[in-house]
């Protein structure tokens, strides 16, 4: 008898809304071929989810012939996460990206090959040879797979942070922050995953009533990565190459690198190109006439900074010129017209550069200079 209780209904509930998102993630706009990733990496996880869904509503003890039916895709789930992460900032896959899914194309044809046989054949071979032999393998390779795949994807994310910092000159505003909690989210799932599988292995098997708190776990986790995903769904973050930064070229033999770095700084100091708030590595090597690895490579071993630095620092120079002045108006304006991008960037920047924040540098210099007339109101929530 098919009965949708309350069990079945919670995990019903989040797989509907989790097919939902990833039908509406195939068709939004901008980053498609990453928002398509993610679509199918929700699908993946709310295929996971149906088994339970149909087990607590009733639908294998009325049709047994259910057994096999293609819902587990875990060897997918590692290699979705490591190319979504990847694509998500980058312009391509890499060459051959589809190999990775070989294990799960594999994995599915075996099940759908004991899927297609008839119901009496089914139960011998899952009492003969599956259960004691392939489901095992299946397990412990899901969740290594998963595990193998999720740090790459964890070092991918570090590594273009790193790189951001020597790209743009707000790196902290371009960061996915919700990549984040992606991988926040298949850690937990992978650590659930792991615990439970190893308790039905070493300690006792789990009845499916004993595992409804591992799928009400993967039921929130579809659900948060619906909500995040959906939202971030449009966000377009600065393009790294996809092998990431170009090589390095040979260093010239007797160049300088300080004394060219210090060329371009003066050139950007005096074109006044660190006002731009959305300023990048590209678009100053563009104008400088050189490329971006030899920008980069300079301000490093030239001046000692990476480019965010390098610009953070005139933007800081800009505002304490004026504040020197004791120019009226409120501190949040004059750090946008300097090229902060907002009130965190430039309490932050300018803490890291000076010591003290922007409100208690500005009274200091109040108290230097006499005092002075003039807005007196500050940036907001910076300590000062």
């Amino acid at each position: 008898m098919i009965r949708f209780g309350p069990w079945s209904t919670i995990l019903g509930m989040a797989a509907g809304f989790g097919a939902l998102v990833a039908l509406l993630l195939l068709n939004a706009p901008g980053n498609r071929v990453a928002n398509r990733l993610l679509a199918a990496l929700l699908g993946v996880a709310v295929l996971r989810l149906m088994p339970y869904v149909l087990g607590f509503a009733g639908f294998y003890d009325a049709y047994p012939w259910l057994s096999f039916a293609p819902f587990n895709f875990a060897l997918a789930t590692g290699p979705l996460l490591y190319l979504y992460v990847c694509r998500l900032v980058t312009p391509r896959l890499s060459r051959g990206w589809f190999w990775h899914f070989a294990p799960a194309a594999l994995n599915l044809l075996y099940t759908l090959w004991a899927f297609s046989l008839p119901l009496d054949d089914k139960t011998r071979w899952n009492d003969a040879v599956h259960a004691r032999w392939i489901d095992p393998v299946q397990t412990w390779a899901g969740a290594l797979s998963l595990m193998l795949y999720f740090l790459a994807a964890a070092r991918f994310h570090a590594h273009y942070g790193r790189w951001l910092a020597g790209a743009v000159s707000n790196p902290r505003e371009r960061q996915p922050p919700w990549q984040r909690t992606l991988l926040l989210a298949l850690g937990l799932w992978l650590v659930v995953t792991v615990a439970f599988d190893a308790v039905d292995t070493l300690v006792a098997p789990l009845s499916y009533y004993d595992r409804f708190p591992q799928y009400l776990a993967f039921a929130a986790i579809v659900l948060t990565l619906g909500l995040e995903g959906w939202r971030h769904a449009g966000r377009a973050y600065p393009p790294m190459g996809p092998t990431g930064p170009e090589p390095e070229p040979p260093r010239p033999r007797g160049r300088d690198w300080t004394e060219t770095a210090t060329r371009w700084q003066a050139a950007i100091r005096r074109e006044g190109w660190w006002r731009e708030p959305g300023l990048t590595l590209a678009e100053v090597a563009q104008r400088l006439g050189t490329n971006e690895t030899y920008l980069s490579r300079a301000l490093n071993q030239g001046l000692g900074h990476t480019f965010s630095a390098l610009v953070n620092g005139l933007r800081v120079e800009a505002v304490q010129a004026r504040l020197r002045q004791a120019e009226p108006g409120d501190l949040l304006s004059v750090a946008l017209d300097c090229g902060f991008a907002s009130k965190a960037s430039f309490n932050r920047v300018f803490r890291d550069h000076t010591g003290m924040s922007p409100s208690a540098w500005r009274a200091a210099q109040k108290a230097e200079n006499g005092g002075f007339t003039g807005n007196e109101a500050t940036v907001g929530g910076d300590g000062g």
